[in-house]
Parts: C-alpha cells; sequence; structure tokens
C-alpha cells in the first residue's frame, strides 16, 4: 500500500519573518522508515507554508495511495482538520490522524468526521498493522492504540506497551525531506533523538498527559543503545555536506548516569561534530558539565520558565530553586559551554511582578540566549484543567507558541505594563544584568525600576517615555546573542 503522510509545518503568524519555515520531524522520518521496511511505499507532502484545496487535491490524488495518515500538534490541528475534510470529500480514502494532539485529545479529534480512526500513542507499529489490516491482511478495528469508526461501527481498543527497544527502530527515512526548502538552521545540522519520554511531571507539559495513556507509563523513557545512536550519526555525517554541528531533539540527554558517562566517552571518539542538547538545571553538577565540554557540547538549552518560585512550583510543577538556576547557567559558561533559556510568559496567574521575576533570573543567570514564548493550554494537561476551572481558556485558537497572541484571557495581560515588559524582555533583561553587576548600588537601582514599572498611582503614559529611554540604552548594547536552538 502507499501511504500519504502529511506534516503540517508553518505558522500563519509569519513569525520567522523573512525565512523559509519547517525543521526535520524525527516523528515522521520513524513512520515513513517503518512503512518501507516492511514493503509499504510512502508518500510525504511536508506542509511548509498555506496550501489551497486545489494544490492540496492535486497533490494527494497523484499519490495513488490507499490511506491519508496526518501527524499533528495541538498547535497545527485546525489545518488537519481542514486537510482532512477536503480528502475524504474528493477521495472518500480513509484518514487517520496521530501524534501529539490524537494522543491527549483523541475523543475531539474524533469529532471532525472526516478523521476515521486516531492513533493514541507511539504509531510505528499501529500505522504499518492498518495499513496491512486495509490491505485485507488483519482487522482494522483490532488494532492496538486505534481508535474510530469502521464499517458504521466506533470502536476503541487498548493503547500497546511501550516499544523498550528502541535499537529495533529503523533509522528515521530523511529522504523525504526537502533540506533546501526548511530553515536554515536545519541544513546545517543532524537531528537526532537517542532517548523517548521525561520523568518529570510538569503541569504545562503533554508529556505527564501522553504517559497517562500507557499500560505501562512507569517505563515511559527510554535510551537507545549509545553505539545505535552514534553509529545513526556517523552514517548522516559521512555523506553531510555543510553540517557543522549535531542537534539532540531528547528532552533531557542525561536521565540515566551510566548512559552518560558511555555516551560523553564514546561520542568524541567517534563523531567530530560538536553537539547541543537539552538538559534540566537541577540535574547539572560541575562535573556532569566538565564531560558535556570534554566531550564536544556547544551549546545546551534548559527550561526556566517562570523566575517565580512560588509560581514555578504550584502552577507549572517545575521543583527547583532560584539559586540553582543560576548556579546551573554559570557552570556552563565557566566550561565554555553557551547556554539557551527558555521561558513562558501569559501563565495563568502571572501578574506582572512575576512576569518581572523571570526577566531579573535571565538577567542574574546570564544564558548568552533567551527563548521567550508564550504559554499555550494543551488538552487534559493539568494546567489546561486549572484554566478551565478558572474561565480562563478563551477559546481563540493560535498556531505558534512565539508570536506573542495568547489563548488565554487573564486580567493582568491587558495591562499597559504587562504588554511592555512581555515586549521588551530581552532589552529588560540586559538591562537588570548591568544593574546587578554593579553591586548594592545596582541593586537599589533595579529596585527603582521595579517602582517605576509598577506604580500603579502614577499614570503609565508619564512612566513610558523614561522606560523608553532606558530600554533603547540597553537594547543597543544587548550582549545576549541569537543561537539557533
Amino acid at each position: 500500500m502507499r501511504v500519504a503522510l502529511i506534516y503540517p509545518d508553518y505558522y500563519h503568524s509569519g513569525c520567522i519573518e523573512g525565512e523559509p519555515q519547517g525543521r526535520v520531524h524525527l516523528g515522521s522520518g520513524y513512520l515513513s522508515a517503518v512503512l518501507k521496511r516492511e514493503g509499504h511505499d510512502v508518500s510525504f507532502f511536508h506542509l511548509l507554508e498555506p496550501v489551497d484545496r486545489e494544490a492540496f487535491l492535486e497533490w494527494l490524488t497523484a499519490q495513488g495511495a490507499g490511506l491519508v495518515a496526518f501527524s499533528t500538534t495541538s498547535l497545527m490541528f485546525p489545518k488537519v482538520r481542514r486537510m482532512a475534510r477536503w480528502a475524504k470529500d474528493e477521495t472518500g480514502l480513509p484518514v487517520v490522524a496521530g501524534g501529539v494532539h490524537p494522543t491527549l485529545d483523541p475523543l475531539g479529534t474524533l469529532e471532525e468526521e472526516s478523521i476515521d480512526f486516531v492513533c493514541v500513542g507511539e504509531g510505528e507499529a499501529t500505522i504499518v498493522e492498518l495499513a496491512e489490516a486495509l490491505e485485507g491482511r488483519g482487522e482494522v478495528d483490532a488494532i492496538p492504540s486505534l481508535m474510530g469508526r469502521w464499517r458504521g461501527k466506533d470502536f476503541a481498543n487498548p493503547v500497546r506497551h511501550l516499544l523498550e527497544d528502541l535499537d529495533s527502530l529503523p533509522f528515521p527515512d530523511r529522504s523525504i525531506f526537502d533540506m533546501a526548502r526548511l530553515a536554515p538552521d536545519q541544513r546545517e545540522r543532524i537531528t537526532v533523538m537517542a532517548s523517548r519520554g521525561c520523568p518529570y511531571r510538569c503541569r504545562y507539559c503533554s508529556n505527564h498527559a501522553q504517559r497517562s495513556v500507557y499500560p505501562d507509563g512507569d517505563r515511559y523513557v527510554r535510551f537507545r543503545s549509545v553505539d545505535n545512536v552514534l553509529a545513526e550519526i556517523e552514517e548522516l555525517a559521512a555523506d553531510a555536506e555543510g553540517v557543522d554541528h549535531v542537534r539532540f531533539d531528547d528532552d533531557i540527554l542525561t536521565l540515566r548516569p551510566a548512559w552518560f558517562q558511555e555516551f560523553v566517552r564514546e561520542y568524541p571518539r567517534r563523531v567530530d561534530l560538536p553537539f547541543i542538547c537539552n538538559s534540566r538545571v537541577n540535574v547539572l553538577d560541575e562535573e556532569m558539565v566538565r564531560s558535556f565540554a570534554d566531550a564536544g557540547c556547544s551549546v545546551i538549552c534548559m527550561g526556566i520558565e517562570s523566575g517565580n518560585e512560588e509560581m514555578r512550583r504550584k502552577v507549572l510543577g517545575r521543583h527547583m530553586s532560584n539559586e540553582e538556576i543560576v548556579k546551573a547557567f554559570r557552570l556552563c559558561r565557566e566550561h565554555g559551554i553557551k547556554t539557551v533559556s527558555t521561558n513562558m510568559t501569559n501563565l495563568p496567574d502571572e501578574d506582572l511582578p512575576a512576569l518581572l521575576d523571570t526577566v531579573k533570573i535571565n538577567a542574574k543567570a546570564r544564558p548568552h540566549c533567551l527563548q521567550v514564548s508564550t504559554y499555550h493550554p494543551y488538552p487534559n494537561t493539568r494546567l489546561y484543567a486549572y484554566c478551565k476551572e478558572r474561565g480562563y481558556l478563551s477559546g481563540r485558537h493560535v498556531d505558534t507558541i512565539f508570536d506573542g497572541r495568547s489563548a488565554l484571557d487573564v486580567p493582568a495581560f491587558a495591562e499597559p505594563a504587562f504588554a511592555f515588559v512581555k515586549e521588551k524582555f530581552y532589552p529588560l533583561a540586559e538591562l537588570y544584568s548591568r544593574l546587578f553587576e554593579r553591586g548594592l548600588p545596582g541593586e537599589a537601582a533595579a529596585r527603582a525600576l521595579d517602582a517605576v514599572l509598577t506604580a500603579r498611582r502614577v499614570p503609565w503614559r508619564w512612566r513610558l517615555p523614561l522606560l523608553r529611554r532606558v530600554v533603547d540604552w540597553a537594547d543597543r548594547r544587548s550582549r545576549f546573542e541569537w543561537i539557533y536552538y
């Protein structure tokens, strides 16, 4: 059977001004690889810009496919819903949706009648069995992890056990990606994943909700063998042109100490490229950072998310102190590793002082690069339920977390000072950083800046000219870098 794999990978907002959009999507690569291994054909439509009905159907009808398969996030699902309708109306082919969004909200996904099936959880085995069943080599409504409608009847099968042996998977099929059309940073890197899953239960993240769907969710975190990971990188590096680093897409690369020690020992022996990865501030110590540096790690990304300790603990479920955050970033800087901090604004219950706390913790930690996003409530996560209970959900849909739009209605967000701090996050972090470096006089000046930003008794229009001047001064002297992460 030929399977038409479709993955929308663009933002309507155009927040990546003047540059192509699109990333190497390893999920699609794995699906293509397992389908081809089992003798099926794959056509891949990597949507990097909006497509109209005519162009979409021209592509689909030319493929001769027997199954239309969408992979989708919650941000992209409205695009998938529209294309599923086009596909069903024109071809009548069976349509399946998988990925994070159908896993988080399978029933909501199936409310779109053009989608026949959803895959809940990991999809490699499911999509192969579905293709075989549609060819007459199995029963569609008996496939684990699949739910939907078949021959006029609804069905919902239990989610299959997690795949423990990740080495049993073929390497992702990268032939489906047209690298020349992707975002520029994608052409300079090899993107791999050494593991699946995260053990932490951050309330805003989809991981805790995804883990809950599995009968053996306690085994959610799994690693490929070091040899398997390095063999993939070696194979890719041998054929790559213009590649200057490796990016590990894992949530946290340092979860398994024994695996990590083998990795940092073997990586520089077998791969002559620096690498970038994710970690977490409360799992890094000096020995680990030194090992990273010796192995060739050039950039580590770590989540701060909120600089307000109470919000971080009670709202986000992130149990780490400000001291741990500052120490981890400074350790990396001392050992020559650049850092990226990830931060969220427009959090439920967030007010101006809490947002300023996030600015100021970045000023103290001094990451080389700041990534600032707008919180989005993902279905069936704990924080989504909290937002729903508090009446924060606006019903607005956004397709990116990077253009400032919020799906929440929280009174503080409408305040002009809140909007100003959010817009000027980067230069304000620079300004506070320069003040903190001046010791006690700088600390006093920082408190004065706090007072100007938060002074409700002084009209905003009176404060704004002064704030613009000092922020523009800091912006012209910014020491932060832009790191393609």
